[in-house]
Order: C-alpha cells, then structure tokens, then sequence
C-alpha cells in the first residue's frame, strides 16, 4: 500500500472514531450534568398494600416482568424493534397499551420510571421542560433502571405519585377518594388508584364513566400480567366507583 493510501486510510479511521465517540460523550455529559441536577433517587422501603403493587405494576407498563432492566441502548433497540414489528411505529405512548404489552419485557414500567424520575426533578425545584430538567430526568431514570428492585420501584410509586387534588402518595389517595387506609382497598379501588397516577385530568364524582374505564384498563392489564384471575376481573370490573363524598368547597360538576 502506497503511503497516501495509508495516509487516507488513517484519516478515514480517525473520522469514524471521532465520529463514535461524539454521541457517547453528549451522552455522558448529560449523565454528569443530570446527577448535578438532584441527587440520586432513594427508594421507599414501606411495602404498599399488594393490590396495590399489582395495580401500579400494571399502570406503568411493567407487564409480566418481575423485575426492572436497565436502560441502555441494546434494551431501547430491543423495544423499538417490538414497537416496529407490533404496529408501534414512531408512538412511543402505544408501547403503555394493551396491543404492544409483550414489548415491555425489553424495558418493564418505562413510562412509570419516566413518571417517577421527573417528579424527583421536579421536587428538586428544576424545571422539567429545561435541558437541566430533561437531563436531570435521564440521569435519575438511568440510576433508578440499574440500581433498584420491582419492590423499590412500586413502592416508591405508591408513596410519592400524584393523585390530584392535593393527595400524594397512595396513603393520602385512599383516605382521599375512600375515607379508609390503602391497606383495606379493594382490588377496583386499588386499580382506580392506579388508574390516576399520570392522569389526574378526569374528575371522578363528575366523570364516573371515564373514571370506571380507565380503572378497568388498569384491570385488564392485571389479568393480562396474570396478577389476578378472570373471575377477579369480572366483579371488579362491573363494581361501582364507590367514592366518598367530594369535599367541602369542591366546585361543582359543570
């Protein structure tokens, strides 16, 4: 080989290369940028109530995994491939549906520790729309993917998710919604639960219909995982909301 083919060839090896390391130093520097954003994310260690468990499980996406995996990039082509192959496309929200339910075994509860990560940023007073905030976010969901347990993770969702109207964590929720502790939950009143965390737009006590359907996803989603049985699914699905009273000084429905 002539020494200018040498040459060329050394510049062309040295293009790619720089070329290879570009995206995975951007990567780490988001890293790095993220974890100066809010420490890292310390997990509950209080265990909810299992038809609680199951049903956030459910919400999340987790399916019939037992455990989380870690977010890299052999588990995020792995779930896009199932996305392509399933009708998923370019939706990334399908992959939370029932159609594409077999592609969470590539990444368990996605959308749940998406959830969870911008609200540890957001609880660290940085601006989740904010490159600090989205990197924040990615950071916290890499550590929380490699580092925590399916009990971490729900149980951790279940003490600090949004309800609405005020009510965080699931403790709150119940007394909330029920007047009772989430440790006396019945299954519908678990997924119901569930069925807010992510959501809160619809008002239950004016929207009773939207409420039960959205409850019976997160049913569907149980039975699928195989969390409960299809006699379980049926009475729970045709069971009332049976929410308490609103609260004083609640506007009233339109």
């Amino acid at each position: 080989m002539r020494p200018e083919e040498r040459r060329t060839l050394k510049v062309v090896f040295g293009i790619g290369a720089i070329a290879a390391l570009i995206p995975i130093a951007f990567v780490s520097f988001l890293f790095f940028l993220g974890s100066s954003v809010a420490p890292a994310p310390v997990a509950e260690r209080a265990a909810a109530p299992p038809f609680v468990k199951d049903a956030l499980w459910a919400r999340a996406g987790g399916g019939r995994a037992t455990e989380l995996r870690m977010v890299n990039p052999i588990s995020l082509a792995g779930l896009l491939l199932c996305s392509n192959l399933n009708g998923g496309g370019d939706n990334p929200d399908r992959l939370d549906g029932e159609d594409l339910a077999e592609c969470a075994k590539w990444l368990p509860a996605l959308h749940g520790m998406e959830y969870l990560s911008n609200l540890h940023v957001r609880d660290h007073g940085v601006e989740r729309n904010s490159f600090r905030g989205g990197a924040g976010a990615m950071a916290t969901m890499l550590r929380l993917s490699g580092s925590w347990t399916r009990d971490d993770f729900v149980n951790t969702l279940a003490a600090r998710a949004d309800f609405g109207y005020g009510w965080h964590g699931v403790e709150a929720a119940a007394q909330g919604f029920f007047d009772r502790p989430a440790t006396a939950l019945t299954l519908p009143e678990a997924a119901f639960l569930a069925s807010r965390v992510g959501d809160t737009r619809t008002n239950p006590w004016c929207e009773p219909a939207a409420a039960t359907s959205m409850r019976n996803q997160v049913l569907e989603r149980m039975r699928t995982n195989g969390a409960i049985q299809e006699t379980d699914f049926q009475s729970a699905s045709i069971a009332g909301l049976g929410l308490r009273s609103p609260r004083e000084g609640r506007p009233p429905c339109p």
